[in-house]
C-alpha cells in the first residue's frame, strides 16, 4: 500500500486543490485582487515588458512591490496559456508536486497506517487548501522547494537539499530568512556544519537584505519597502494573543505535536515573526495564502520527530487536526458554488474591446491579459476607456457613478448578468 501511497496522494491534491481553482474561475469567484496583479504582471513579461501593474495603480513596477524573481519562469507557460486559470492550475501543480517527497519519506518512516494518516493530514491542510482559496500567489513555489529540500536533507542528498533551500531566496523577500534558519538547523544538529551553515545563513540574510534595503526600493514609486510599517512590535506583544497562539497551537498539530522534538520546526519562526509583528489582522490567523509554507515543515518535523511509538499516533493527531479545520477553509465550494457565482462572460467579451478598461476585483484576471486593466478602487488619475461594473460595487447606476468619479458624460452600453458597461459619450 505505502508503494503506492506518493502517486495516489499527489493525485488526490491535484484533484482537491486543481477542482477548486477551476470552480472559482468558472464562477468568477475572487477573493482579493492578487490574481489580476499576477496574471497582468504575467502579461507584460510575455510580452516583453517591465511588469508595469496598473491593477495595483497606474504606472505601478511590481518590481518595487515583492522580490519574486522566480516568476519569470513562467513566462513561456504564459506565452502558450494567457489566462489567470493558467497560474491557478501551476499552484495546483506546484502544491501536488510537494505531496510527493513528503509522502514518500513518511512510508520510509512511518507505519503503513501513519503514512496514509500523514498523507491526509497534508493534502487536506488548511494552510494548503486556503492558499488555494486565496488563488495564485509566489509562495506556491516555496511550498514544493521546501518539501524537496528538507527530504533530500534527511535523506543525506546535500547538495539538491542544499540547491532548493537556497532557491527559495528568488521566492519572496522574507524565506532569506527561512534559508538562514535551515542554515541554523543545520549547526544544531551537526556542530561540524558550521562552515556550510554559515554560508547558508550569509546568502538567505544577505539577498534578503539587498531585496528589502536595495532593490525594491529601487523600483518602489515611494523609494523604500512598502511593508515596513506593517511592523508593530508593541501591538504583536498585546493584540491578538488569542489568534497567534491559536494559529501556533494549529501548526503544532499539524505537526502531530510530535513534530515540536524536530529542529526543523524552527523553520517556521522567521515566517511567524514577520506575521505576528505585523498590524494586518490577516497574517495572524489560519485564512489566506500565509500558512501554505509552513505545511511541508510541519509535515517533515512529524515524520523526523517520530519515534517508533509514534508513528501511526502522530498521524492520527495530524490527520484528525486536519479534517476538523476543514471547517475554517472554503473545500465546501467543491460541492456548493451556485451561491457565489455571477454572469460575467458576456459583459468580459464586451469590455475586451476597449484599450483599457476599469473594474471591479472579480473580473481582473480574466480582462488582464487583452487589454489594459484597472481595479476601479486604485486608478487614481487614470481615465478608462471604458468601465465595467455592477451597481453594487458602487451603491449607484454606472453611469452617474462615472461621470462623478472621471468627469463628462458617460453613457451605458451593456447591460447583462448585472454587469454594466459604460464609456465617455462621444461629442
Amino acid at each position: 500500500m505505502t508503494r503506492w501511497a506518493p502517486a495516489v496522494a499527489s493525485a488526490a491534491a491535484l484533484l482537491i486543490h486543481g477542482s477548486l481553482a477551476v470552480v472559482m474561475w468558472r464562477n468568477f469567484i475572487a477573493p482579493s485582487w492578487d490574481l489580476g496583479i499576477f496574471t497582468q504582471m504575467l502579461s507584460q513579461y510575455a510580452a516583453g515588458n517591465a511588469p508595469i501593474v496598473d491593477i495595483k495603480g497606474p504606472g505601478f513596477n511590481l518590481l518595487g512591490d515583492h522580490f519574486h524573481p522566480i516568476l519569470i519562469v513562467l513566462t513561456p507557460l504564459f506565452w502558450l496559456f494567457p489566462s489567470g486559470l493558467t497560474l491557478l492550475l501551476t499552484q495546483t501543480v506546484l502544491f501536488a508536486a510537494s505531496v510527493w517527497p513528503v509522502v514518500s519519506l513518511a512510508a520510509e518512516r512511518l507505519t503503513p497506517r501513519g503514512t496514509v494518516l500523514l498523507a491526509v493530514s497534508y493534502v487536506l491542510s488548511w494552510g494548503l487548501l486556503n492558499a488555494s482559496y486565496s488563488q495564485f500567489h509566489e509562495i506556491a513555489f516555496a511550498v514544493p522547494l521546501l518539501a524537496f529540500g528538507l527530504v533530500w536533507w534527511i535523506r543525506g542528498r546535500r547538495m539538491p537539499a542544499i540547491v532548493a533551500i537556497a532557491l527559495l531566496v528568488f521566492v519572496k523577500e522574507d524565506l532569506g530568512l527561512t534559508v538562514a534558519a535551515f542554515g541554523a538547523v543545520i549547526w544544531l544538529r551537526d556542530r561540524s556544519e558550521t562552515r556550510l551553515a554559515l554560508a547558508l545563513i550569509v546568502w538567505g540574510a544577505g539577498w534578503m537584505a539587498y531585496a528589502v534595503l536595495l532593490f525594491l526600493p529601487l523600483f518602489n514609486p515611494e523609494g523604500g519597502y512598502d511593508y515596513t510599517d506593517n511592523v508593530d512590535l508593541a501591538q504583536a506583544l498585546t493584540e491578538g494573543l488569542t489568534t497567534k497562539i491559536g494559529t501556533a497551537g494549529f501548526l503544532a498539530l499539524a505537526a502531530g505535536a510530535i513534530g515540536l522534538r524536530s529542529p526543523f520546526m524552527l523553520l517556521m519562526l522567521p515566517t511567524l515573526a514577520w506575521r505576528f509583528a505585523g498590524d494586518v489582522e490577516g497574517y495572524w490567523d489560519t485564512s489566506f495564502h500565509y500558512s501554505a509554507v509552513l505545511m511541508p515543515i510541519a509535515a517533515v518535523s512529524l515524520i523526523d520527530g517520530s519515534g517508533r511509538a509514534h508513528r501511526s499516533l502522530a498521524p492520527l493527531v495530524a490527520a484528525v487536526a486536519s479534517i476538523a479545520l476543514l471547517s475554517q477553509t472554503r473545500i465546501d465550494l467543491l460541492w456548493d458554488s451556485q451561491g457565489y457565482a455571477v454572469d460575467a462572460a458576456s459583459s468580459i467579451e464586451a469590455a475586451q474591446e476597449y484599450d483599457s478598461v476599469a473594474t471591479d476585483i472579480r473580473l481582473l484576471a480574466y480582462l488582464a491579459p487583452r487589454t489594459q486593466t484597472y481595479w476601479y478602487g486604485s486608478i487614481d488619475d487614470a481615465v478608462p476607456d471604458a468601465v465595467l461594473l455592477r451597481p453594487d460595487d458602487v451603491d449607484s447606476p454606472i453611469e452617474p457613478w462615472a461621470e462623478e468619479r472621471f468627469g463628462g458624460d458617460w453613457v451605458t452600453v451593456h447591460a447583462e448578468g448585472g454587469y454594466e458597461i459604460a464609456v465617455p459619450a462621444q461629442d
